[in-house]
């Protein structure tokens, strides 16, 4: 089973890529899978708002039952929400407070994933995947790298432990949001060798046959060179 890493945005047709993660979870399950949504939000109520447009989407998918548990600043993630899953789909949102509400649970997503559960992370799920996340910020070392409001709410540039279910730092909203040249600011300033920056409506597919792309954009790639960033692109 695989890693689908979503780059974020919405569409009618989600078919081929988020698709892909529900066809994988019915293999599993041998039928309609039972998908695991974690949300988090500000509070309960806010988060709520979101809960049957992705109930809806995965649904008309294919899942069999959608099981979403909402996360807020006081309510983090326990293995037993995960209870039974044949699929993990984590939201988009603020990727800090995604961070500090799933790290209780990696051992946890890790556990799953590692027995062929597959995993799905879209936006803010994606960039906490790796072995290292990219929380957000615009600046590194006080000069811009980015648009200030795709700094999630933090000034610098900031990296942390992520869930470790793959070997990539992850950016998204990469051709929608200019965040390509963060991705190349952190492999120039030596917080990361490789950062793959992902577009909206495309997902990045980490597996036993190794990258794949899927959906309407690309995959931009930035890679220590010696002393240079090479910059790559992989398209569906």
């Amino acid at each position: 089973m695989s890693i689908h890493l979503l780059g974020g945005g919405w569409a009618d047709d989600e078919s081929r890529w988020t698709g892909r993660f529900v066809d994988e979870a019915r293999e599993r399950a041998g039928g309609p899978p039972t998908i695991a949504v974690v949300l988090w939000a500000e509070d309960a109520d806010e988060g709520a708002t979101w809960h049957d447009d992705y109930r809806d989407d995965l649904t008309k998918l294919g899942a069999g039952t959608v099981n979403v548990v909402q996360l807020t600043a006081e309510r983090t993630l326990l293995p037993t929400d995960l209870g039974g899953a044949d699929g993990i789909f984590v939201g988009g949102g603020l990727t800090p407070g995604y961070h500090a509400a799933i790290m209780p649970a990696a051992d946890t997503i890790r556990g799953l994933v590692s027995t062929g559960v597959p995993y799905a992370g879209f936006s803010a799920g994606a960039m906490i995947a790796g072995d290292v996340a990219l929380l957000g910020g615009w600046r590194i070392g006080g000069v811009a790298v980015a648009p200030e409001k795709n700094g999630e709410g933090l000034d610098e540039v900031t990296l942390d432990a992520g869930l470790g279910l793959v070997d990539l730092v992850v950016d998204v909203h990469c051709a929608q949001h200019g965040n390509l040249s963060r991705a190349v600011a952190i492999v120039h300033a030596g917080l990361s060798d490789r950062v793959v920056a992902i577009d909206e409506n495309t997902s990045l597919i980490v597996g036993v046959g190794g990258l794949q792309v899927a959906g309407d954009g690309s995959v931009w790639t930035a890679d220590r060179d010696g002393d240079r960033v090479s910059i790559g692109v992989l398209a569906a």
